[in-house]
């Protein structure tokens, strides 16, 4: 692999950090406005102002200057000092994995991390001076490594470790659910072991079994809620790190830090999409027990992988197969250059395919669920504003899709330019065609309701298109130029240093408090005979945070969601027919409003489709009877007296 010639490096580090240090000037200038502050009335922020200022300008005046035929002969007489001092080198090292932590703490922080969050251009110079600061140390601790890949390993491992910090906020004891669809994330699981956890069989979950399945786990060991949220980070850790080994393996590898550094890259393109953790189980069937030698053990696999995915995503059922022919057409050449060598990949999709139906129609049999509950995505409306930049998604679909894949594709030109796998032979051709066909199929589901806040239901498309980049980068036999690696590196880390996440600030007396008034609100309807129905918060019963509490297996909020965007009537009417009733003697759920929203505002469509079939009917014959703000619970309680159903606007 070539590196950028010293000059030229330090040229592109100065000029990237001047347009980084004015863009955050612009961005300070701007928070200081809209927060109302007088910048020369404040020493904090007249000191960022002169910082950025001071930054700039001597960054621009270097790079200038480096043209000149002085800063010619200066630059190339610098020389990075070398120490043969063991003890310095070590510090060195601990400066550097210091500075891996520096960014992440920043934004971590209670103020400061929202303040610089929020703003585009200074949290990126944030992310590329702790970048700058880390490759000095490693260069201390590594004399022998080039500026560049000093810089580029540092870009790397600091990015890798953002990703990982960003979901230790995930994991609190705060008893209420942390976001719309945690709880859930902890209430299907415990359907699969319902008569332990709740003293009777219910039905199955509809969205993603295969992923509850992976979470029965603390269940099994009658975990806190603390476990159950590690359980859950940990795992997609193990299972999406594994993707990363699991390929590397079909390569041979002399060069051990070459290994770990595109491991790294790996990890990262993985949890930019994201890639849900129970789809990493059929990649990594495939990918460790393919055989292009062996067809017993490659239909073992795609079997395996393929009732996997029958018991996930409609999209992954082709992929067990799907993924299996990839890497028949990567690693198999076309000998006899015809269309026989298609027959064997062929049967595996078509085979692949039908095995995840029949175990999707299995599953459905013993579910003790109606069938027509688990195709609602088939029915729900696509929405063509999700593709481009909007308040659901600022980058939006297509562009995302289309830079995310941009430096596997500059490898695959390469790749696809001549040779075995030229575009135009029949392995060439195929390949291109199926990735432009799983973006296609990408591009559709993610353009139906509930999808489109980023790219993870991209998901297929990638996943291939990784894999194909994997060997475009190893086989094609290149000694690749550094403007091609510097793609590779920038726009990966560029998406991952957007990872966040705030821990949760809570006071525990108030969470207890309100706790205690949920339970006091069980006894009370217990004592009465009647239902209480948990839409939220079902992992309170799930987990026995709650004595006594029945549980209502209709109407959980995801399950709702699903059927108002797909508009499935004969639920929505059974729900209506319910509240208008009053069949529940309580009703827990965060606040309800009944606001409309315009299509181009953020989840807009979601936000109608539940106020209209969720919100609308509830409030019509629901009241709050106790509201707790600070942990989003409300509990309605049946309307005295004639409906009164919201207008637009209204509570």
């Amino acid at each position: 692999m070539e590196k950028p010639p010293r000059l030229i490096f330090l040229r592109i580090v100065l000029i990237a950090t001047a347009l980084l240090s004015l863009g955050a000037l612009a961005d300070t200038n701007r928070l200081a406005h809209e927060l109302g502050i007088t910048v020369s009335a404040s020493l904090t922020w007249l000191g960022i102002y002169t910082s950025l200022i001071v930054l700039s300008v001597v960054t621009l005046v270097v790079f200038v200057w480096s043209f000149t035929s002085t800063g010619l002969k200066q630059l190339a007489a610098i020389r990075f000092p070398e120490s043969r001092y063991h003890f310095l080198k070590l510090s060195a090292w601990l400066v550097w994995l210091v500075g891996l932590l520096g960014f992440s703490l920043l934004m971590f922080h209670p103020y400061y991390g929202g303040l610089v969050g929020t703003q585009p251009f200074l949290r990126l110079l944030a992310f590329w001076l702790f970048s700058l600061f880390g490759m000095l140390a490693f260069k201390t601790a590594q004399p022998q490594a080039a500026l560049p890949l000093s810089l580029a390993a540092t870009l790397l491992a600091q990015a890798g470790v953002h990703v990982i910090l960003s979901y230790f906020p995930h994991i609190t004891d705060y008893p209420f659910a942390l976001g719309w669809s945690e709880t859930s994330r902890f209430y299907y699981p415990a359907l699969f072991v319902s008569e332990d956890v709740f003293g009777q069989r219910f039905p199955w979950p509809i969205l993603h079994p295969s992923l509850h399945i992976l979470l029965v786990p603390p269940y099994l060991l009658d975990a806190s809620l603390w476990f159950h949220r590690a359980w859950q980070v940990i795992i997609r850790f193990v299972l999406v790190g594994a993707v990363a080994p699991a390929l590397l393996s079909r390569f041979k590898m002399q060069d051990t830090p070459l290994r770990w550094l595109v491991m790294l890259w790996i990890f990262i393109f993985l949890f930019n999409l994201p890639l849900y953790l129970h789809l990493a189980v059929p990649i990594l069937l495939i990918l460790w027990g393919y055989s292009p030698a062996n067809d017993r053990r490659t239909w073992l696999v795609v079997i395996l992988a393929s009732v996997w995915v029958g018991l996930s995503r409609i999209n992954w059922y082709p992929m067990g197969g799907v993924l299996a022919a990839l890497l028949y057409l990567l690693e198999v050449p076309n000998e006899q250059r015809n269309w026989r060598y298609m027959i064997k990949p062929t049967l595996w999709v078509v085979a692949g395919t039908g095995v995840a139906f029949a175990t999707h129609a299995g599953y459905v049999a013993i579910s003790g669920v109606e069938g027509e509950a688990f195709y609602t995505s088939l029915n729900s409306s696509l929405l063509w504003n999700r593709l481009w930049p909007s308040q659901t998604y600022w980058l939006g679909v297509l562009p995302a899709s289309v830079l995310a894949s941009l430096p596997v594709w500059v490898l695959l030109f390469f790749r696809l330019r001549s040779g075995p796998m030229a575009w135009y032979t029949l392995r060439g051709s195929l390949l291109v065609l199926g990735l432009a066909g799983l973006f296609a199929g990408g591009i559709v589901v993610s353009m139906k309701i509930g999808g489109g806040a980023d790219i993870h239901n991209m998901d297929v498309y990638f996943i291939a298109l990784l894999i194909a980049g994997g060997y475009a980068f190893f086989e094609t036999g290149r000694r690749w130029g550094w403007p091609v690696l510097a793609v590779l590196i920038i726009i990966p880390v560029w998406f991952a240093h957007f990872e966040g996440g705030r821990f949760k600030v809570y006071d525990p007396a108030v969470a207890s408090q309100t706790l205690a008034r949920l339970q006091a609100r069980v006894d009370e309807v217990n004592t009465g005979g009647g239902e209480m129905l948990f839409i939220s918060q079902r992992h309170l019963i799930s987990m026995g945070m709650l004595e006594n509490a029945r549980l209502v297996p209709e109407y959980e909020r995801e399950d709702l969601m699903e059927m108002a965007m797909s508009e499935n009537q004969v639920f929505l009417d059974q729900f209506e027919q319910d509240v208008a009733r009053q069949r529940f003697a309580a009703i827990v759920v965060d606040e309800l409003k009944f606001n409309l929203l315009g299509l181009e505002t953020g989840m807009g469509a979601e936000n109608n489709a539940w106020a209209l079939w969720v919100v609308r009917p509830i409030l019509c014959h629901y009241e709050p009877a106790e509201m707790f703000p600070a942990d989003s619970i409300v509990i309605y309680v049946p309307r005295m007296g004639p409906p009164a159903c919201p207008t637009v606007g209204g509570n």
